[in-house]
Order: C-alpha cells, then sequence, then structure tokens
C-alpha cells in the first residue's frame, strides 16, 4: 500500500458544540460551508450515520465524488471516506474526520485529511504541488465552516474567508 499524506487542521467556532454537531450532522450540505463544492446532496435513504451517502460537484475541473460516511460518533466526530473521484487525477484514496470538542463557550473543530496517490509520478507531484493545494484546500474548508455555523452565509468559491485562525496541526 502506498504512504499516506496527512494534513491536520483545527480552528474555534463560537459557538456551542450543539450548533456545531448540528451542521456537521447535515451531511447532504457539505456545499455551505466548503468554498471548492459547488453542490452536495445525499444519495442513499440514510440522511445520517454510517453509511449514509453523498455527492459533491467541486468548482475546479468539472470535477465531482462520492462519499460515505465511514464513522459517526453523536457530537464528537464524522468521518468521510470518498469512494469515487471524477477528473481528479493522482489521487487514489481519500477520507476526511472532522471532530468537535468544547473549550469553554466556544468548540474546537479539528480536521484530518489523509489521502493517497495513484502512482510515483503522482507522489513526487504530490510533494511538489499538490500537499500545498490540498493544505490550502483544508484551510478554506475550516474557515469556511466557521464563517458558515457562526454568521449562516453560505460560502463559495469567491467567499473571502479568514485563514488566519486556522491553525496548524501537523
Amino acid at each position: 500500500m502506498r504512504k499516506l499524506t496527512t494534513i491536520k487542521r483545527e480552528i474555534e467556532i463560537n459557538q456551542s458544540t450543539d450548533k456545531v454537531w448540528k451542521a456537521l450532522a447535515d451531511f447532504g450540505h457539505i456545499c455551505h460551508g466548503h468554498p471548492a463544492v459547488s453542490k452536495s446532496f445525499i444519495t442513499s435513504t440514510q440522511k445520517e450515520g454510517v453509511g449514509a451517502t453523498r455527492h459533491c460537484d467541486f468548482t475546479m475541473m468539472g470535477a465531482s465524488a462520492e462519499e460515505k460516511v465511514t464513522e459517526w460518533n453523536e457530537g464528537k466526530n464524522i468521518k468521510i471516506e470518498v469512494t469515487e473521484l471524477n477528473k481528479m487525477p493522482g489521487i487514489k484514496t481519500m477520507a476526511l474526520d472532522l471532530a468537535i470538542r468544547q473549550n469553554s463557550d466556544k468548540t474546537i473543530l479539528s480536521s484530518t485529511m489523509s489521502y493517497g496517490m495513484k502512482n510515483r509520478f503522482f507522489d513526487v507531484m504530490n510533494s511538489l504541488i499538490m500537499k500545498k493545494m490540498n493544505a490550502k484546500l483544508l484551510d478554506g474548508i475550516m474557515a469556511g465552516h466557521k464563517l458558515y455555523i457562526e454568521t449562516g452565509t453560505i460560502v463559495t468559491e469567491k467567499t473571502k474567508l479568514d485563514v488566519s485562525e486556522v491553525k496548524k496541526i501537523s
């Protein structure tokens, strides 16, 4: 098996853990807080929990993905694995784990993105370019969720996001 690249981030959200969890648990609407997802919707009869699936259309290259919840700990974390990528060259596997914890009257949202490349050529591309791009994408996802959860503003690729509050964990 190829080595996975892992990127970790966290951000403080000025809302209760209940409100942050409610936004994360709205699995079909990742597009509300994700600047690179133009449209998303549930594709399974199950709307939440392990086994729920969704479709995402991305803003770049006409790319899309099919995703599935593989871990769901109510009020704590959700892990999503990409089951199919379209028009996203080089990436073989990808998963995102979103977790929350209380910090006084605020919530810390942490994320771990893990992905593997298809071959050695893309391993090199990952080390030169793609890891930086995916880290920037994850920063945008975190800042986008903060904005959406705190204000209700639906994020698009044109939304100006403040990524200065995103903390790099690794």
